[in-house]
């Protein structure tokens, strides 16, 4: 091992960002602020190279949530490739990083490096290309130094470009485990089971051609996932044949499910996040292209790209000492391996989630049709353009990427209405940890006339946008009935009072209070959470906010 001095932050898990953008830079290098990683920053900031050409990169993540400070405890190791100098070069982040090309190891030396994937186990698989095979390494951290050690070679392959790891749908049981090869210079996809340090051959799929079960340069794979854990899909990038092929693993053979075409040239990166939605490097068009788990494009990110290489969504162990439980998660961050040069290089993208060619449907019931870029919380308003009150209010829970449709039925009236002119306002909040929100807003014409239906009981609808920064809308909706003595006031997690909101009389219907985040003095509180609690006349009812910053 050969030690470099390199300091690098990657800022992966906890990134809040201002506003939701699928694919929204965020800095790669914290201090200084910088953007992108590239050769002239290297050597600026450290006086080398670091890379001849970076080609692939996985992250090695893990989360520890306790209940006492300090609190969530992060670990982020990187592994890039680089087969122009055929090495690795893998560290944590803020700390150093070191060098493997196989030198003095059981492994001898690397050719070529290129995929790469990782395991729950800290396992990493490389495609060590012009040596015909896959290397398994395991990753072995103290503090802050990590380095890898060899386990095991799968040989018998022929040019492999990119692997893919399957926890079968069940993360951290390593019986079931399975690694995908695309095996390029035999245009085949390869399944191997993997146990106790070893991989058996299972299943392959492919010969030269252009038809059903058959490929032409395959030179990316991925597996895809439901909810974190692996959902029995690949996805294969079909270089000469110009498409993306959906492959589906029984649990023992791959069957094939289907293509679809695209204009992207030459894919040579394929990866999966929390959701399964797909994404795609494309070197010859510049492009990064996002596809739903059903490969229907929805989003792509080109801007100051230069011939992109790979994209990598990062995914991290999360242990919850609190519970006792752990779970495998995907991140709202990606690392793009861009062309290395003077300009370009390694950068961070952040998945928001962006709604787009949102229109007003016309049908028998209000409804506003829209593509998400990412799975999203949708909240729907309609709202009075004359006065800014809600007329009708709609939420959807968990959207997927894709076309989605919101239709609002008699029960989201919360205020009188007549036929109109309106507006409809879309929220659509992340899934993710920052919380981060894309809005937009259309106009939407109303027939006829109506009214809500109030209530039987005093109800507290919540706070919108949760998490928020820097303000939100309480709102709570009293019963039919005379008015009665209300106040509204927020807390922090100890019980101490922040501030009153509000007080009055609360007559029947729809009430709205917000809040801007700031104290009893109006100075700017703190991230974190707070409470607020509604009481009117006798009644309590309490709800949950954070804050974040």
């Amino acid at each position: 091992m050969n030690r470099t001095a390199l300091i690098i932050t990657i800022l992966v898990l906890g990134a809040a960002t201002a506003g939701a953008e699928t694919f929204k830079p965020t800095p790669y290098l914290s201090d200084p602020m910088v953007d992108v990683l590239t050769r002239n920053v290297a050597n600026a900031q450290f006086g080398r190279d670091l890379f001849g050409d970076p080609y692939a990169t996985v992250v090695v993540g893990n989360v520890d949530v306790y209940n006492r400070f300090p609190y969530l405890e992060a670990h982020y190791f990187q592994i890039v490739s680089d087969p122009a100098w055929n090495r690795l070069l893998m560290g944590e982040t803020d700390r150093g990083m070191a060098a493997f090309d196989g030198d003095g190891s059981a492994f001898g030396h690397l050719a070529a490096p290129h995929g790469l994937s990782s395991d729950e186990r800290g396992h990493v698989y490389v495609a060590d290309t012009n040596n015909d095979r896959i290397v398994v390494f395991q990753t072995v951290s103290e503090y802050d130094n990590v380095s890898l050690q060899p386990l095991y070679v799968i040989d018998g392959l022929n040019k492999p470009f990119d692997i893919a790891f399957s926890d079968a749908g069940t993360p951290f049981e390593a019986g079931d485990d399975v690694l995908y090869v695309a095996n390029t210079g035999r245009n085949e996809v390869r399944r191997y089971a993997l146990a106790d340090g070893s991989a058996r051959l299972t299943a392959t799929l492919g010969e030269l051609g252009s038809g059903d079960g058959h490929f032409a340069g395959p030179m990316a794979i991925a597996a895809g996932h439901r909810e974190g854990v692996a959902s029995g899909d690949v996805y294969v990038a079909d270089a000469h044949n110009s498409r993306i092929v959906a492959l589906h693993d029984d649990g023992s053979a791959l069957a094939w499910a289907g293509a679809v075409s695209h204009r992207l040239g030459v894919i040579t990166s394929l990866d999966s996040d929390h959701w399964g939605n797909v994404y795609a490097a494309a070197p010859q068009t510049g492009k990064v292209a996002k596809f739903t788990p059903s490969l229907l494009p929805v989003a792509d990110f080109s801007a100051a790209t230069n011939h992109p290489r790979a994209f990598h969504v990062v995914f991290a162990n999360v242990t919850d000492h609190r519970t006792g439980t752990e779970s495998r998660a995907g991140q709202g961050t990606g690392i793009l391996v861009d062309e290395w040069n003077g300009q370009s290089g390694i950068r961070l993208l952040d998945l928001g989630v962006d709604v787009r060619d949102a229109v007003a449907a016309r049908d028998r019931s209000p409804a506003v049709t829209m593509t998400l870029t990412d799975n999203a919380r949708v909240t729907a308003e309609i709202v009075d353009p004359r006065n800014g009150q809600v007329v009708a209010r709609h939420e959807t829970g968990v959207l997927g990427a894709g076309p989605q449709t919101v239709r609002f039925s008699d029960d989201d009236y919360v205020a009188q209405w007549s036929a109109g002119d309106y507006r409809v306002k879309i929220s659509a909040t992340s899934t993710y940890d920052d919380g981060s929100s894309s809005q937009v807003d259309i106009p939407i014409a109303l027939t006829g006339s109506g009214g809500p239906a109030l209530p039987d009981r005093l109800t507290l609808l919540g706070n919108m946008p949760n998490p928020f920064n820097p303000s939100t809308t309480i709102r709570f909706s009293v019963p039919a009935g005379p008015s009665r003595d209300y106040t509204l006031r927020v807390y922090d997690v100890a019980g101490h009072l922040v501030r009153e909101l509000a007080r009055g009389q609360a007559t029947p219907g729809l009430h709205e209070v917000q809040w801007d985040g700031r104290d009893h003095r109006g100075e700017p509180t703190s991230s974190g959470i707070y409470l607020y609690r509604l009481t009117v006349g006798t009644e309590k009812l309490t709800g949950k906010m954070a804050l974040l910053k």
